[in-house]
């Protein structure tokens, strides 16, 4: 490549994953105040996980109405639209005083970020080249890395100088300010991209391995948000430890994985993106069934580190086969159906579950029982052949048979 082309491939896929840190941190960051927000509305268990459900299905719906708004006003202005609106979101959650209110903010909250995802894949797609995708998607992969250490050290800085709802009100003053600074560079783009059809869908959800994609995204998601999401409550109920020091321990165990992705994804562009997601499915699924397992504090520490370094490796390679998936033109088309059904499930239904569980036994037999459904979704993984996974419309399909 030119260098004047490498530039902008290197500079565009930082813009991105900045945006997408951003984005991806306003949704996790409740999970360190998750214990404050326990106490402060009186919830159990299974009350404060499922507030991560209702981000979950905000999100569902955003995503899968995704592709009718960037058809209207470009994949660059949704990114735009999706920065600033889950920052005035912020703003409103910072001024919630009922429990109701807040469950409404945080369903408003899964609404604005769910819009960037399919775009910010779709800018990666026409960024990077092919034989670059998945290493492409390993820088993009930074971002929730980066957030899911940024979260619970952002969340103990704040909460020593100002309350949560401050805390969440210059948050979301920042998240405005970086969508009008990359408003500029989105008016420059007349690039439009048709909206979804009926054919088009159906040509995509007639595939028996896009639900097993997302099925295995599902357990992914799971593996390193539901798991990251509900942590603090299990280091605080299970294993006794403080609000502050489970705030430090959700951030330390999550260095170890900062890098993995960009490994994960040179491995899948090398060996294979199936080999990748299979092992990182399977080693997470043991890692999580061991820290429920575990009693001993230095143990459970030992696999808090260990089990995100291995769950983050799936999605450079996950998204590289999900984005392929699409028609021609259409590759984020895909991504759009699949990951709001994954995140539902493993964003939002299996902490939920966790929850449940822990107010009958405990989080660790929660973490327990996702991490064997983990496993056995790794086991179906190495089974499944995704080496022909482009899908053709309608269109094209009798194009190419005549």
């Amino acid at each position: 490549m030119k260098d004047r082309s490498a530039s902008r491939i290197y500079g565009g896929l930082l813009l991105l994953t900045g945006l997408f840190f951003l984005n991806f941190t306003a949704r996790v960051i409740f999970s360190p105040l998750l214990p404050i927000l326990e106490r402060e509305f009186d919830l159990d268990h299974a009350a404060s996980g499922s507030l991560f459900l209702l981000i979950s299905v905000g999100y569902f719906i955003s995503i899968l109405s995704s592709g009718c708004i960037s058809s209207r006003i470009n994949h660059k202005k949704t990114i735009v639209l999706s920065t600033v609106a889950t920052g005035t979101v912020l703003l409103i959650l910072s001024l919630c005083s009922s429990l109701w209110s807040m469950r409404l903010g945080l369903f408003c909250l899964g609404l604005a970020a769910g819009l960037y995802l399919p775009s910010g894949l779709y800018s990666i797609g026409r960024l990077v080249p092919p034989s670059y995708l998945a290493r492409g998607m390993a820088v993009h992969e930074l971002a929730p890395n980066f957030g899911f250490i940024a979260a619970p050290v952002l969340a103990d800085i704040l909460l020593r100088y100002c309350t949560w709802q401050q805390g969440l009100m210059w948050f979301g003053l920042f998240m405005i300010s970086a969508g009008v600074l990359y408003a500029p560079m989105a008016d420059k783009s007349n690039e439009l991209t048709d909206a979804p059809n009926f054919s088009d869908v159906y040509a995509v959800l007639s595939q028996t391995k896009f639900w097993l994609m997302t099925l295995f995204f599902s357990l992914a998601i799971c593996s390193s948000l539901g798991i990251y999401a509900m942590l603090p409550l299990y280091l605080v109920s299970d294993q006794g430890l403080s609000t502050e020091q489970a705030s430090r321990v959700l951030a330390y165990s999550r260095i170890a994985a900062l890098m993995m992705p960009l490994a994960a994804g040179w491995l899948g562009d090398r060996i294979g993106n199936k080999a990748i997601m299979g092992c990182a499915l399977m080693l997470a699924g043991i890692f999580t069934v061991s820290l429920g397992l575990s009693r001993a504090l230095p143990w459970v520490m030992t696999f808090v580190v260990l089990q995100p370094m291995v769950a983050v490796c799936f999605f450079p390679s996950g998204f590289a086969v999900l984005s392929a998936m699409g028609p021609e033109g259409k590759k984020g088309l895909a991504v759009s159906l699949c990951i709001p059904v994954a995140f539902l499930g493993g964003g939002g239904l299996l902490p939920a579950l966790i929850g449940s569980i822990g107010d009958f036994a405990s989080i660790g037999v929660g973490f327990l029982v996702t991490g064997t459904a983990i496993m056995s979704g790794a086991a179906l993984s190495f089974f499944v052949s995704f080496e022909k996974n482009a899908i053709l419309s309608n269109n094209e399909a009798v194009t190419n048979k005549g």
